[in-house]
């Protein structure tokens, strides 16, 4: 007996839950917004309370990596530009990495970074070591050349214990490990009109919204880290 009222309360969460995300457009196939995960839940809730009023939310088909570029664009309604709007996050990790010898996070000094980049460029890891030694001024604070040499992508089961989404759904909104520092390829400020989509927490939900609200919500280091990649 208990059992089941439970469960219908939890169901009834469920279907009040999906009436808040009403505002949502969903392009799946069966206009239907899945059940709506933890993961979900958390990277909704801190867009909501960072007050990033530009925000979108997308339901997108279970085939949507399957689709070409411009397919997606179109489910997305992304404007159809020269400057491409669809981006991703990718965790990189420095194997140097030598804690400071506080428990403060120090963003030119991160074991991790999140790496926001364009679909059509790619991350050159030489420019990104290079202006994460930046960030520190010329002098004896400064890293060594070394320091920043060995960046390399973060296995996904280490990406999904971080910021606590899985493969394809990584968002840079409501990740588990707050100290991350967020890092935002400099080509993104040429996306006209200014607003891109990224991971909205599961690999079916897509967020969307403009540049200068993303960067200011999550006090993104904007850094010239990328280069146009060979599309197919």
């Amino acid at each position: 007996m208990a059992t089941k009222a439970i469960s219908d309360i939890e169901s009834r969460i469920n279907q009040l839950e999906k009436r808040s995300w009403s505002t949502c457009s969903v392009k799946n196939g069966n206009d239907k917004i899945e059940t709506i995960t933890p993961e979900a839940r958390r990277a909704r809730r801190h867009v909501q309370s960072s007050h990033c009023y530009s925000s979108k939310w997308v339901w997108c088909p279970g085939n949507y990596y399957e689709l070409k570029l411009e397919e997606r664009k179109s489910i997305l309604g992304a404007h159809l530009s020269a400057w491409r709007p669809l981006c991703k996050a990718c965790l990189f990790e420095n194997k140097n990495y030598v804690p400071n010898g506080t428990n403060q996070s120090d963003p030119t000094n991160s074991q991790y970074y999140l790496v926001v980049v364009q679909y059509v460029e790619s991350i050159n890891t030489t420019k990104l070591a290079s202006e994460l030694r930046g960030l520190r001024p010329p002098g004896n604070e400064r890293f060594d050349s070394k320091y920043f040499s060995d960046l390399r992508l973060a296995p996904e089961e280490v990406s999904e214990k971080l910021t606590g989404y899985g493969h394809n759904g990584v968002s840079p909104f409501g990740m588990l490990d707050k100290s991350i520092p967020v890092i935002v390829c400099k080509s993104i400020s040429n996306v006209k009109p200014k607003f891109i989509w990224m991971g909205g927490g599961h690999k079916d939900l897509k967020l969307g919204m403009a540049v200068s609200e993303f960067v200011c919500a999550l006090g993104a280091i904007v850094l010239d880290v990328s280069e146009p990649r060979v599309m197919d």
